[in-house]
């Protein structure tokens, strides 16, 4: 199935455009664009019980109805019907970690990011259902346009947040991986983190990023110094911080210091109640981003997923091929930190198991778009991973929809209500009987579009 077909062979009647406006009508006024999606079971990301017998209703891409069959308006002309009986809808798939534009194949460099390769990547995010993704601070100016773009009107592809530039030291993770210098600000000093920080805040970022991590003593480490002055520049433009962590105690620091979320889970040691209960005062979310893990072990042999019809109709075949050349496969087998990569997934799992239960905010990402995490598939795989974690599928659709929404301050977005733009997914199968059903993908709307 050509790629950009993905999902098309769905037996659903096609969208098409509403009808001209009607005879009588002010000649300047355009005819409002009415989708009716009928009969279907409506998961709304509320948390509230899936609800058969639904239907939604789009006006001009944003939901205007969303409820009982029997309480819906009355079809206008020229609205498009589509009967939906025995789908799921759910809302669409907010990645709170992801990173945009820099990769072809297993490549990574700046100098991929062009138009044509982000919007290469947003259409594979937007074919799997993720219908918005943030960049977390290794984008160009480019994604700064394609924002504004996107909000003077209805996108058609996934929708784009972004940190901008992201902050690390002086040659610092991730500035040391191949083509990734001069991607970040590398910071030294507190004059510069002011200086910085407002040459990125004055392009309008959605939030600021922080790279913390010495990869197992490998690379250097910002301070918690020049964190704290980041976080305290950026809150004084406005701006929350995520921060890239490994390490326990980088964490309670940084949450203590104001930090909005950690944008991946601690891996080193398991969460103690010190941490927890200053994430809950400071009110820090967790987005887990357990793929990420999976990708710095799973190629070191052959792996089954790498056949997987879900994973090869919706791929880039380059990067497909890319990760099972000798070369990818011999660097991940010869890492001579190898065996630990799986504890540090156990350890993430587990982490954000008890950050749930003990009332800590869980955000969704993956940190998806660098060489090896492909865009759309590891979202999936995400869910099976906080599955197994022991999360519920209620909570896991919660932290990619209304969780998602109200973590980027985005009130138009998130859930399938009144208001809300119409970003959503319609499944073959209940995601709430098994999150791997979210796989079932029939139909993809962005602001009520279709994605093809």
């Amino acid at each position: 199935m050509n790629r950009t077909s993905l999902f098309a062979a769905c037996g659903l009647a096609a969208l098409v455009s509403c009808a001209n406006e009607p005879a009588g009508a002010k000649k300047e006024a355009a005819s409002a664009d009415v989708k009716i999606l009928e009969n279907l079971t409506l998961i709304d990301g509320t948390g509230k019980p899936a609800a058969p017998g639904s239907t939604i209703v789009v006006t001009d891409g944003k939901i205007t109805y969303a409820g009982p069959a029997a309480g819906a308006p009355a079809a206008p002309a020229g609205a498009v019907r589509t009967d939906l009986a025995g789908k799921f809808a759910m809302p669409g798939i907010i990645n709170l970690h992801a990173h945009l534009g820099n990769v072809k194949g297993v490549k990574q460099d700046q100098t991929f990011y062009t138009r044509e390769n982000l919007m290469k990547q947003l259409g594979a995010f937007a074919r799997y259902g993720v219908t918005t993704a943030v960049s977390m601070g290794s984008d160009t100016d480019l994604i700064f346009d394609v924002r504004k773009e996107q909000r003077a009107g209805r996108p058609t592809t996934t929708r784009v947040f972004t940190a901008g530039r992201g902050f690390t030291g002086a040659q610092g993770y991730p500035s040391t991986m191949p083509g990734m210098k001069g991607v970040p600000y590398e910071v030294t000093k507190n004059e510069e983190v002011e200086k910085d920080v407002a040459e990125n805040a004055a392009k309008k970022p959605d939030l600021t990023k922080i790279w913390v991590d010495d990869h197992l003593g490998k690379e250097k480490k910002i301070s918690i110094e020049l964190c704290k002055a980041i976080i305290d520049n950026a809150r004084k433009h406005g701006l929350n911080t995520a921060a890239h962590i490994f390490y326990h105690d980088d964490a309670l620091k940084l949450s203590e210091a104001g930090l909005y979320a950690f944008a991946h889970s601690v891996r080193d040691k398991p969460v103690n109640q010190e941490l927890i209960d200053m994430a809950k005062k400071k009110g820090t979310w967790q987005i887990p981003t357990l793929t990420r893990e999976i990708s710095t072990f799973v190629y070191a042999k052959p792996h089954a997923f790498l056949k997987d019809e879900f994973l090869l109709r919706g791929a880039d075949p380059e990067a497909v091929a890319g990760v099972q050349t000798p070369e990818f496969m011999n660097r991940q087998a010869n890492d001579k930190n190898l065996a630990k990569y799986p504890v540090f997934l156990k350890t993430a799992q587990s982490n954000l198991k008890k950050l749930a239960d003990s009332g800590v905010k869980i955000g969704f990402g993956t940190d998806t778009g660098p060489p090896g995490r492909f865009s759309g598939y590891f979202e999936h795989w995400e869910m099976e991973l906080m599955a197994e974690a022991g999360l519920t599928p209620m909570q896991i659709v919660q932290s990619f929809s209304a969780g998602a929404a109200e973590y980027l301050g985005a009130t138009d977005l998130g859930t399938l209500e009144v208001g809300k733009w119409a970003d959503l997914v319609v499944l073959g199968k209940n995601p709430l009987d098994d999150i791997k059903n979210t796989r079932t993908i029939e139909l993809v709307m962005i602001a009520g579009n279709k994605v093809n």
